[in-house]
């Protein structure tokens, strides 16, 4: 009907259809390896508090993904420097598309408290990067001097992160 296959239990008067020689391509020299996709890590969300972080394991897991985990409190004026002048503008949040990313404030429950002073923090606004589902996470120096981390900077810590 109209060039499209239609089974049916009754005859009809159709066209006959030879087929040709089955099997015709030439066999590759070198034989076929499967390799798996890799499945990269592209996102703008933020996960928050503590299980936050238990659900970006889950995607860390399936994307092999760096964890970026930021600890901040909303009157730390160390911390709106770091969100105004590099992880919201247009090529931090570009940069941080290949991590996924935990946004945790200690003070807004005890458990996020507790898993803050578990990972050794002491200030805000404290960052780690954690590269794999079993190892700790490391620090990471947004300030220097009192002076911000370029957008360039992040960039290499986040490409050798991926890297790895």
């Amino acid at each position: 009907m109209a060039g499209k296959l239609v089974f049916t239990d009754q005859p009809c008067g159709g066209e006959k259809v030879t087929l040709g020689e089955t099997n015709s391509m030439p066999a590759e020299e070198q034989p076929f390896e499967y390799e798996p996709l890799k499945n990269v890590y592209s996102n703008s969300q933020w996960y928050y508090g503590h299980a936050g972080y238990k659900r970006a394991l889950r995607v860390q897991r399936k994307y092999n993904a760096p964890i970026f985990i930021y600890f901040q409190a909303d009157w730390c004026s160390y911390c709106r420097k770091l969100d105004e002048g590099l992880l919201n503008t247009p090529r931090g949040a570009k940069v941080l598309r290949k991590v996924v990313k935990v946004k945790i404030s200690p003070e807004d429950s005890k458990r996020d408290d507790d898993f803050f002073r578990r990972l050794g923090g002491t200030g805000y606004p404290t960052v780690l990067l954690q590269t794999d589902s079993i190892s700790s996470p490391q620090t990471v120096r947004m300030f220097s001097n009192k002076k911000l981390m370029t957008v360039d900077t992040l960039s290499q810590i986040v490409e050798a992160a991926t890297a790895l």
